[in-house]
């Protein structure tokens, strides 16, 4: 999945319409503002008071030319966005990013040699140039630079936290939530999705090698989980619902692992008879003239479901054109599949109906029967 390939349809993606932070909730709100210098940042981060997550460090969206303009725009002492920050109610004194993370990264691994300066314009000199190489009057311009930082404190809800995320990057490139919901409510099942997506080959067949920095590769296997195991409780607010999954595998984790671990299997199943029927327009629309470039979210939960059922793989091959064609079929004169992936996708109607016309699709061409309440060929 490359850095600059969307996937669709954006109604698909989480919203500040799944949040409704109440005005009396915000009025309980506490924020204040301070600016700390990036030397007092640096140590909170390597006090870990600041919770950046290193282990999707390697996820960062930021390349080495937007990692040395942040620098050298510190050292030019040129204003520099804000970082805001809710305090872990848990743990008092302890931060989690809701705005800044990338800035934050980019300064921490500067300050630790992790990267040289590339491809600055005013400051030459130090292109090539790590952080201990520099002279201690560029350090101490480094270190003493004052970024304001907003702190969140006594903040009511996570949808409060939400809505704030969402109104800070709204009007640019729009970023993944899954990075909050894991500060918000631990990290062990998507910590276990990260290693599932590094090690399955199935799923590097379809989406490639190269992990995604805005984390959608994440979003995608949590949906599948979520809809694998919840399905007929799902109301339409997919914020709400893939929260839920998550606090439900964390809190039960011992109990549940054996079904994650079967539910995972299921999901490769899955893409390797996506893979095999359907090839590079796994996943993707039909137009009329030809398969659309991009991963569509709504047709991904439909096919990963049906396909997860390992006892259809060798007649789903055998049926192979017939099913590719059905799929064309639906995509250009079935309206109602058309809507329900591509307009409102998200209401509990729209996913009630691709779930449907799809499954009876596929049970029409395999011979199966199609229960309805299940989602499930029989």
């Amino acid at each position: 999945m490359s850095d600059d390939e969307e996937i669709i349809p954006l109604d698909q993606q989480e919203s500040e319409e799944d949040v409704h932070p109440t005005k009396e909730e915000s009025r309980d709100a506490v924020l204040f503002n301070t600016d700390w210098t990036v030397e007092t940042l640096f140590r909170q981060i390597d006090k870990k008071n600041i919770n950046l997550d290193p282990k999707f460090q390697r996820r960062e969206a930021w390349d080495l030319a937007r990692k040395s303009k942040l620098i050298e725009s510190i050292l030019c002492s040129f204003p520099i966005p804000n970082v805001v920050l809710a305090e872990d109610r848990a743990n008092k004194g302890r931060y989690i990013v809701i705005d800044g993370k990338q800035r934050l990264f980019s300064i921490s691994s500067f300050m630790r040699d992790e990267f040289e300066l590339n491809g600055l314009t005013i400051r030459k000199d130090l292109n090539g140039s790590k952080f201990s190489q520099l002279s201690r009057e560029d350090t101490d311009v480094i270190e003493n630079q004052p970024i304001r930082t907003v702190i969140i404190r006594n903040w009511p809800t996570e949808d409060y936290l939400y809505s704030v995320f969402y109104r800070l990057n709204s009007g640019s490139l729009p970023l993944s939530s899954q990075e909050l919901r894991k500060a918000l409510h631990g990290g062990k099942l998507l910590d276990y999705i990260d290693d599932f997506i590094q090690s399955s080959q199935p799923y590097k067949s379809i989406f490639g090698e190269k992990l995604d920095r805005r984390m959608r590769d994440v979003e995608l296997v949590l949906r599948f989980v979520a809809f694998e195991r919840f399905l007929n409780t799902y109301k339409g607010n997919l914020k709400t619902f893939l929260d839920d999954t998550v606090i439900f595998y964390d809190t039960n984790w011992n109990a549940e692992i054996a079904t994650l671990d079967a539910d995972l299997s299921k999901l490769n199943d899955s893409l390797i008879t996506t893979k095999e029927i359907f090839g590079e327009d796994s996943f993707k629309k039909w137009n009329g003239e030809k398969f659309e470039p991009r991963i569509n979210r709504a047709i991904f939960d439909v096919i990963s479901r049906y396909f997860s059922d390992s006892t259809l793989r060798a007649s789903a091959i055998d049926h192979k054109a017939g099913i590719v064609q059905r799929f064309k079929t639906i995509c250009t004169e079935n309206q109602n599949f058309k809507n329900a992936i591509e307009r409102t996708t998200k209401t509990p109607t729209a996913t009630s109906t691709r779930y449907r016309i799809w499954g009876e699709e596929l049970a029409n061409e395999l011979g199966r029967r199609f229960d309805d309440a299940q989602r499930r060929l029989v």
